[in-house]
């Protein structure tokens, strides 16, 4: 069975509990990906910022995003998960919580990784290849 560091992104981009969402903006341009993992300064995972949320949560209301600090818009609690975790455990966890960014840490809450609905639509042709084969 798959599991979650089968299909994670190693390293994902990360921006710190201080920093502006205008600063999460640009290193969204600049890497070309829509959410962001919220650090805090020992590194732990302490929240996840998404393109959505800057739409919705700053950009909708006419707020200036280099007044709004990340940690005023992110997505808490954290819905977080280890290396270890089946890959269909965190998609019934997606579909739970609605959150389709999904960091993977350590025992320590260090940032190992990141799973999103796309890492996770990517294996679906090869699936529903597989349960045509088995029928």
């Amino acid at each position: 069975m798959l599991k979650v560091s089968d299909i994670m992104v190693p390293n994902p981009i990360c921006i710190a509990t201080n920093a502006t969402v205008y600063e999460a903006i640009k290193m969204m341009e600049k890497h070309n990906i829509a959410s962001l993992i919220v650090v805090d300064e020992n590194g732990i995972v302490f929240g996840v910022i998404t393109a959505k949320d800057i739409v919705i949560k700053v950009l909708a209301k006419g707020l200036d995003p280099n007044n709004v600090k990340v940690t005023e818009i992110l997505s808490r609690p954290v819905t977080a998960v280890e290396p270890n975790v089946l890959l269909k455990d965190v998609i019934n966890l997606m579909i739970g919580t609605g959150h389709g960014h999904i960091p993977v840490i350590n025992k320590t809450g260090k940032v190992l990784g990141i799973v999103t609905i796309d890492d996770v639509l990517k294996y679906v042709p090869e699936l529903l290849e597989y349960m045509e084969i088995h029928r």
